[in-house]
C-alpha cells in the first residue's frame, strides 16, 4: 500500500508544479500573496475574490486531462477520484471562516482556508491508521503537511501540496475502504448545509 501511495504522491507533486507553471502563463493568472492576505479581506475585495474563482475556472478548463492523468492509478487495491471545489462551496467556506471566534473572524491566511480548491482522493482496500501514514510522510515527505482530518463520522487523512505563498494548495484525501460509505454520507450532509446556506443568502453572493 505504501509503495502505491509513494508513487501517487510523487506524481501529484509533478503534476502540481507543472500545473502552477501553466496557471502563471495563462490569462486567468494574477499574483496574490495567499499568506499575507487574510480570509476577511475577501469580503471587501471583489477583485481578489475573482482571482480565486479564476483559478477554479482554470482547473475546470484543464480538468479532463487531470482526470485522465490520475485514472491510471486505479487498481484492484485502490480507487482514485478528483474534484474541483464548487463555487457555492467556496463562498460558504469563506463565510464560515469570517463568522465567529473559531477562525478568528476571518483573520487567518487565505491559503489555510482555501487549501482544497482541487482535490484528489484515494480509497485504499488496505486498512491503515493515521500514525502509519504520518510516519511514512515524515520519513519521505517532511515538507508536506499531513493531518488526521477525522471528524463527526468522517474518517480520513489529508495531505496538502504547497509550492509557495503565491500558488493555491492541492489536497489529497486518503480513505480506508471500510469508511467510504460513512464518509460519503458525511460529505452529502455538508453539501446540504451549504445548499441551504446558498438559498438563505439568495444565490450565494457574499
Amino acid at each position: 500500500m505504501l509503495e502505491e501511495l509513494y508513487k501517487l504522491i510523487n506524481f501529484i507533486q509533478k503534476e502540481y508544479l507543472e500545473f502552477n507553471e501553466k496557471w502563471k502563463e495563462s490569462n486567468y493568472y494574477y499574483k496574490i500573496n495567499l499568506r499575507k492576505n487574510e480570509v476577511c479581506d475577501l469580503l471587501n475585495d471583489e477583485e481578489m475574490l475573482n482571482i480565486i474563482f479564476n483559478y477554479r475556472e482554470f482547473i475546470n478548463a484543464n480538468n479532463v486531462q487531470l482526470v485522465m492523468d490520475f485514472q491510471k492509478f486505479n487498481s484492484n487495491y485502490s480507487k482514485i477520484s478528483t474534484r474541483v471545489k464548487a463555487k457555492n462551496s467556496i463562498e460558504n467556506k469563506i463565510t464560515i471562516y469570517t463568522k465567529g471566534s473559531k477562525h478568528g473572524d476571518g483573520k487567518i491566511q487565505i491559503n489555510k482556508c482555501l487549501n482544497d480548491l482541487f482535490g484528489i482522493r484515494i480509497v485504499m482496500e488496505y486498512e491503515f491508521k493515521f500514525e502509519e501514514i504520518l510516519d511514512f510522510m515524515e520519513k519521505n515527505y517532511y515538507n508536506l503537511k499531513c493531518r488526521d482530518s477525522s471528524n463527526r463520522g468522517y474518517k480520513a487523512v489529508h495531505i496538502y501540496f504547497k509550492q509557495d505563498n503565491f500558488n493555491f494548495p492541492w489536497e489529497l484525501q486518503i480513505w480506508n475502504k471500510k469508511d467510504e460509505t460513512n464518509n460519503i454520507i458525511s460529505h452529502e450532509k455538508y453539501k446540504q448545509d451549504y445548499v441551504r446556506w446558498e438559498k438563505e443568502n439568495k444565490g450565494g453572493n457574499i
